[in-house]
């Protein structure tokens, strides 16, 4: 098959430490075991799942220091192709902190680097040097010296070249790049309640609010839900509901990633939506399967495909 190469945006990558204790103790020594330190960062992790799944890839982004180099070493030795800019400062540790009594999960993200002008008309100018029809995905956090509204100029610029993006980001970055109508968007649950301005609960909310983003700008919306799969609503305003199957979870970290990377590779080769859907389900399912930060087996995914149920679901009756 000959496949466009998808690419990634990840403006605030980080080196992943996980930690494990007992139990966390504030303000004493706390004894902790970690055997891994993984790239991270929302476009990296799709391209690491991408990459497992068959597809190629190449991973844009800002490394710098000691960890950018070990964040360059471990896409090397997974076959990642990457053409980051190297920036002055350090790309930063993310560390996670497991505690074994409670299965309490506590997460402590530095705000990252400045990245200058310079550095950002580098990172578009290797953007605009993308093929037109390409996919490419951009995500997470939004880092010092760049400004809230980010994805948003990035995605008219692709747009305009008939770019598709796929975009996973949160709070006001999400809000503002619904205007510049990216190919997708994928919050979760927390994510599409804030953007939204209220709780949601059911499932008929979360389509509702899908529509909503759609209707703001995002020609589709998919929201996951974790345990309960996921709702889509795609360029035609059809809704689609996602089941998994139940699965013993060892970890739901980079679920939401491993997602965005199977949709994103069901989309470069042209699927339909429910089939993009089916793909990013079971990427995301097959995830949460694994221990600590590890990623998706393609065994896993392939074997999980035919346990995914993707259905049309009616339009949601709209009360006076």
């Amino acid at each position: 098959m000959n496949e466009r190469t998808i690419a990634t945006v990840t403006l605030n990558p980080s080196i992943d430490v996980p930690l494990a204790m007992d139990d966390l103790r504030l303000g004493e020594t706390n004894r902790c075991s970690s055997t891994v330190l993984d790239p991270g960062g929302k476009g990296i992790n799709a391209s690491r799942v991408i990459r497992r799944l068959g597809g190629e890839t190449v991973a844009y982004g800002f490394v710098g220091g000691m960890t950018g180099k070990l964040l360059r070493k471990h896409l090397d030795e997974e076959r990642i192709a990457h053409a980051f800019d190297e920036i002055d400062g350090f790309t930063r540790i993310d560390v996670m902190l497991f505690e074994r009594s409670t299965g309490r999960r506590t997460r402590l993200l530095p705000q990252g680097p400045y990245i200058g002008p310079l550095h950002l008309e580098r990172l578009r100018a290797a953007l605009r040097a993308i093929e037109p029809g390409s996919v490419i995905v951009m995500g997470g956090s939004v880092p010092p010296g760049l400004d809230v509204t980010i994805y948003r100029d990035l995605v008219a610029a692709l747009n305009a070249r008939d770019v598709r993006c796929i975009v996973d980001t949160s709070g006001e970055a999400l809000s503002s790049v619904l205007e510049a109508r990216p190919a997708l968007i994928k919050p979760n649950e927390v994510e599409a309640a804030y953007v939204a301005g209220r709780r949601l609960r059911e499932e008929a909310e979360f389509l509702e609010v899908a529509r909503e983003l759609r209707a703001r700008g995002a020609r589709a919306v998919v929201i996951s839900l974790g345990a309960l799969g996921a709702v889509g609503v795609d360029d035609r305003d059809r809704a689609w509901r996602v089941t998994v199957p139940q699965i013993k979870v060892e970890s739901t970290i980079g679920s939401g990633d491993s997602m965005v990377g199977g949709l994103a590779l069901a989309l470069n080769r042209d699927a339909s939506f429910d089939e993009a859907l089916r793909l990013g389900a079971a990427a995301g399912t097959a995830t949460a399967m694994t221990p600590q930060r590890e990623l998706c087996r393609l065994s896993d995914v392939e074997r999980l495909l035919s346990q995914i149920t993707v259905r049309e679901v009616a339009p949601i009756a709209r009360t006076a």
